[in-house]
């Protein structure tokens, strides 16, 4: 069983910088979407496989609403809530916050993705191979021409530098294709010693890493590394490249623990492993007359879904708006069958014009007369007489007046529409009021206050 080689560790302390239009009252772990908050995906995805308890990351001063939301999940895993303050810290500054409850190896999940991969296959290849650390990468989804709500803007989707050893699945190569401006020069001892590289641009780092204790443990030395993926990964994935000094003492440890890399004070190999690999006929390569591994102590791996696997992390709005429309059809592959229920069963709907795209959430009140289409409800809205809401995603606590048209819009909590407004492709920020008879297209709705709140974020 997982559970019993690794400790799961879901990151869900971040202000969803990226997506701040919809972040800024709300915890991003708890946006909507289908009919569960966006944690539950992978929280699901961890008790597929076997996992029964969980450490989940989350601020100081979010704490008790995420705790009461998934209190109501009915999960079959245990969740240690592990609160942190500072909101300036980074994701390996997380990792380092919790160092002294890692007692196994990890499995480290963002709250942001969503997807129906197995995630037994990258933790057996990180089995099969020992690895210091084996990441999951996601090929990209197919071109989608959806309008996102709000002011048109152009997103540039954030891409990547992915170098693989296409013979090892080794992951010898991690950047910012930002970083570079027009030509990526990799080093001679990394191009001689893994001939078959790959490179990729258009793979998605789905922020699932498998890793070693001793990288966390290492981690605390290095204290200016605050980001898992932007500089613990390619940190580590550059050691590789570096051997630690021998030793001609055959009974003590083949790491010179004071070697100027300092990795391999960590990264250490015991006596009866560096037999077995001496002793054993495995290669991982071929084509050459070195070792296995040849002979390194930090092995790196990447593990590319399959191109039919679905996942998407909703890290921006274009993400989060296309997700909330598809995950009816992803249902069942997502979360193996698990019941949808589209309606709540306390939700109050007396319209006849609700069609099978809809997504009802709790304590909802649809009066008569009204028309929804492809839209997402979030608990405790209210939508009066003579209103339509079509390709549409209210988040909790909306209140629509009466004879409102909503088109293709995403309305965040505790907001008010008053009667009569005409709104479409717009994004309608929270506690925001939008007075009577109002007609918009293509905006952000916001108080002032709101907006300078957003802005400085």
């Amino acid at each position: 069983m997982f559970n019993l080689e690794f400790q799961a560790v879901v990151l869900a302390a971040g202000k969803g910088s990226r997506m701040h239009e919809i972040t800024a009252a709300k915890p991003k772990c708890l946006l909507p979407v289908g009919n569960k908050p966006l944690v539950w995906y992978p929280l699901v995805k961890l008790q597929e496989i076997g996992f029964k308890e969980v450490i989940l990351i989350v601020y100081d001063n979010q704490k008790s609403e995420i705790q009461s939301s998934l209190d109501k999940l009915n999960l079959n895993v245990k969740i240690e809530y592990v609160p942190i303050k500072n909101e300036d810290q980074g994701t390996a500054d997380s990792l380092r916050f919790i160092h002294d409850k890692i007692k196994t190896d990890l499995l480290i999940l963002s709250c942001d993705l969503i997807s129906d991969v197995n995630l037994g296959g990258v933790l057996n290849l990180f089995r099969m191979h020992d690895a210091s650390l084996c990441s999951l990468f996601l090929n990209p989804p197919a071109g989608e021409h959806l309008t996102v709500p709000g002011p048109k803007t152009k997103y540039k989707p954030e891409r990547d530098l992915i170098g693989i050893d296409s013979q090892t699945n080794r992951l010898v190569f991690l950047a910012s294709a930002s970083d570079f401006e027009s030509t990526v020069t990799l080093p001679k001892a990394l191009i001689k010693k893994h001939t078959q590289i790959t490179m990729y641009s258009n793979l998605i780092d789905s922020h699932v890493y498998v890793m070693k204790k001793w990288v966390v443990n290492y981690l605390q030395t290095e204290p200016s590394i605050s980001t898992i993926k932007g500089e613990l990964l390619p940190h580590i994935i550059r050691k590789q490249l570096l051997k630690p000094k021998q030793k001609h003492d055959f009974n003590t440890s083949i790491v010179n623990t004071k070697d100027e890399s300092g990795v391999f004070a960590f990264a250490s190999q015991t006596n009866l492993d560096r037999l077995i690999q001496e002793t054993s006929s495995f290669n991982d390569h071929h084509g050459d007359l070195k070792p296995s591994y040849h002979g390194d102590l930090v092995r790196c791996f990447a593990y590319i879904a399959k191109p039919n696997v679905f996942g998407i992390r909703v890290n921006t709005l274009p993400a989060y708006h296309s997700v909330n429309f598809k995950i009816i059809d992803k249902w069942e592959k997502l979360t193996k069958d698990k019941e949808f229920n589209r309606i709540d069963s306390s939700a109050e709907v007396l319209s006849n014009q609700v069609d099978d795209r809809c997504i009802i959430w709790n304590s909802c009140k649809l009066s008569e007369k009204t028309s929804f289409k492809n839209s997402i409800l979030g608990a405790h809205c209210e939508v009066d007489k003579f209103s339509r809401v079509f390709n549409s995603v209210l988040m909790n606590d909306v209140v629509i007046k009466e004879k409102v048209a909503l088109e293709n819009c995403i309305v965040c909590n505790d907001t008010v529409i008053e009667s009569g407004c005409q709104l479409k492709n717009c994004l309608i920020g929270s506690q925001h009021v939008v007075p009577k008879d109002a007609v918009h297209s293509n905006e952000l709705l916001t108080q002032n206050d709101r907006l300078m709140e957003l802005e400085l974020l």
